[in-house]
């Protein structure tokens, strides 16, 4: 059986049972040099494996006769390929682990950019044998970190790349950028890069959480420390020890717990609430914020010492509407999804779909237009989406396709934020007849959310 692997041209084995994308992707490799072979099930792929080995595997996770990750495994140990990386449609920080634990570099999360998988082929056979994941090319680091992580725009290749430099220290990252921008996957795609990969990833929404139970929601609470205190409850500081703690919104946090926080970062120690016994704590700090923290501090609002705590390496995401060609590739990216999702078959976007997008002013930036390619593709099932699909109108449009922005004296960005949500949720009852079940799927939320956020509004359902 011959071990030697062809180096030129490369050599790529595709495992996918999706025959569009496994026919796509052979086209694309092809073109770009390489010499691909591909195979539809995880027997196939042995015998292709069996036949010759390869510079790059790439193995769906998901195959009808068993799991890509048992045919990674084998390919590995059998020496079959040099570089093997796993695809699926479901990727998340266990998954982007799970994948590792399985040997492959990393795992695509489907749809991905054809030019970062070429990028990441060419690491792949550039890289010298023993090279330590800090000297390895940005594209391969980009796939086996932050492939959620979807766009080129220049600003956003700016963010991943501070990201990649400073995921193996330990210093405080302040990430900033609009609702809707991505904070928490930067957030995420620092901690699966991170020595710390192996740990809990604990995330706290500090606007969502009472200000009286702030304090006890980070450091935990002693018995007895307040009614209804019946028992010792470690907060989500202790909960992410190991890991890595993400504080989102935390323009949001009293002063008095940012008091706290703030010796929590200087001192490694947490008091729990009620306790008079301090616990040494071993977290990684990520905070996120859509405010001018700096604006804050000035006005009193905010703790200038925390935030030069917290902000050591800054990160900051630029709004969709700023991004250009990237809403192009987000929108076909999401349609994608949402077709695999909901047993869809909706082809494309025509070109005034597409030109309406680009001119949209996206005040709930990339999860808004996530949630809109969803819920289109819910209502459109098949063919091409065209403008009217879209239903675009959170915000009128002015002369030359351009968007008119809020002019209400005083109207700052949460409150421009939260109109576009009740008017989104009105919408998504109107076109339900108040079914709130269907409704939440429309707007890509859970039921529980929904309600929650109708009380918030007191939209009316009727």
């Amino acid at each position: 059986m011959d071990t030697t692997v062809d180096k030129s041209p490369r050599s790529v084995l595709l495992v996918e049972d999706e025959a569009p994308l496994r026919r796509a992707l052979e086209r694309f490799l092809r073109r770009a040099g390489y010499a691909v072979r591909s195979a539809g099930t995880l027997a196939e792929g042995r015998n292709a494996f069996d036949q010759a080995a390869v510079d790059v595997a790439l193995v769906d996770f998901r195959l009808p006769d068993g799991s890509g990750a048992d045919l990674i495994r084998w390919a590995i140990s059998q020496q079959r390929a040099q570089s093997v990386y796993g695809m699926t449609s479901y990727t998340n920080g266990p998954a982007v682990r799970a994948a590792r634990a399985a040997g492959c570099l990393g795992i695509l999360e489907k749809p991905f950019d054809i030019s970062v998988l070429i990028k990441l082929i060419e690491g792949a056979e550039q890289a010298p044998e023993g090279e330590d994941e800090k000297g390895e090319d940005f594209a391969a680091w980009r796939v086996r970190n932050a492939c959620q992580i979807l766009g080129e725009d220049s600003r956003l290749m700016d963010a991943l790349h501070t990201i990649w430099e400073v995921a193996d220290t330990e210093c405080t990252v302040l990430v900033t950028g609009e609702s809707g921008t991505g904070k928490e996957l930067f957030a995420r795609a620092l901690h699966d890069a991170s020595p710390r990969a192996g740990g809990p990833f604990v995330a706290l929404n500090c606007a969502a959480i009472p200000e009286s139970m702030v304090e006890a929601e980070l450091f935990g609470h002693a018995r007895g420390a307040f009614t209804g205190a019946h028992a010792n409850r470690e907060g989500r500081v202790a909960g992410a020890s190991g890991g890595t703690l993400f504080l989102d919104e935390i323009g949001d946090m009293p002063l008095a717990a940012q008091a706290k926080l703030l010796r929590m970062l200087q001192d490694r120690t947490i008091m729990p609430v009620g306790s008079d016994r301090p616990v040494d704590i071993d977290v990684r700090v990520v905070a996120a914020t859509n405010q001018d923290l700096e604006s804050m501090v000035e006005a009193g609002r905010f703790r200038g010492d925390l935030f030069y705590r917290l902000n050591v390496i800054p990160v900051e995401l630029p709004p969709l509407r700023e991004r250009g060609d990237d809403i192009a590739r987000l929108a076909e990216a999401f349609l994608h999804q949402a077709n695999r999702r909901n047993g869809r078959n909706v082809t494309g976007f025509e070109s005034a779909a597409m030109r309406a997008m680009r001119e949209h002013y996206w005040p709930g930036n990339v999860r808004e237009l996530s949630h809109l390619i969803e819920r289109t593709v819910l209502l459109k099932k098949s063919g091409l989406i065209a403008e009217a699909d879209l239903r675009l109108r959170v915000a009128a449009r002015g002369t030359g396709g351009h968007q008119v922005l809020p002019t209400v004296e005083g109207l700052d960005l949460r409150s421009a934020i939260e109109d576009v949500e009740r008017r989104l949720i009105e919408e998504a009852l109107d076109r339900t007849g108040g079914n709130r079940t269907e409704a939440a799927a429309l707007l890509g939320v859970n039921r529980t959310t929904l309600v929650e956020k109708i009380r918030k509004h007191s939209t009316k359902d009727e």
